[in-house]
């Protein structure tokens, strides 16, 4: 495969990536389930989580949390700069292929760290908000017995009669996709010239006459 060819991998790596950037701001990267002898099948509980915002049974949640006394904040804090780190992370991708090859490589591993880095600050924050909740309650509420907990990030888990399921959605396999995508494109080697062209190319030609004059 020819350099230039190389290079247009590269950069279709870089724009594949930028797109599942962009996809993974408008769709859901985690799932909550609540289930409960009242709250089967059809009627279970369900909390969508997106990078700047979150959806789903809220109201009839907080009504029920009033009972533990848990409190579930109604904007993350990783909503507020998610968003901006993966369309950044998304331009500067991009950029990074259309640099020499000489700095391609480091300038695309470094983006994919960054980008790495933060969505790992964002899953440390989330678990720490879901620690928060099942851990700091309301000591006056109707149910304040129920032992401390901490909901699952991932995974099934049994709190009072709920038994609450969590999973990654979509949003979060494109992250992984993209991360992929740039170290993909960091590792596209540069062809190079075999050890029997360069030979080849450094032998002189003698013609027929000179041969003669030599012998």
């Amino acid at each position: 495969m020819s350099n230039s060819r190389r290079t247009i991998l590269v950069i279709s790596f870089a724009v594949v990536a930028a797109a599942c950037l962009f996809g993974a701001t408008k769709l859901p990267l985690w799932h909550l389930r609540m289930e409960a002898p009242q709250y089967r099948d059809e009627e279970a509980l369900k909390v969508n989580v997106f990078a700047g915002s979150m959806n789903g049974d809220l109201r009839e949640i907080t009504v029920l949390n009033q009972y533990i006394g848990v409190h579930i904040p109604e904007v993350l804090p990783q909503s507020k700069w998610l968003p901006t780190a993966l369309l950044l992370g998304a331009a500067l991708g991009v950029l990074a292929s259309l640099l020499p090859f000489l700095v391609r490589r480091g300038a695309l591993l470094i983006t994919s760290i960054a980008l790495a880095s933060a969505i790992g600050v964002a899953v440390f924050q989330a678990k720490q908000q879901m620690y928060d909740i099942g851990h700091k309650r309301d000591a006056h509420t109707k149910l304040a017995r129920v032992q401390d907990f901490t909901p699952p990030f991932l995974g099934t888990a049994k709190v009072a009669q709920f038994t609450i399921t969590a999973s990654f959605g979509s949003g979060a396999y494109l992250l992984g996709a993209a991360i992929a995508l740039q170290l993909g494109g960091a590792f596209v080697r540069r062809r190079s010239c075999s050890a029997n062209c360069c030979c080849k190319k450094s032998q002189p030609t003698i013609s027929p006459q000179t041969s003669e004059a030599l012998a």
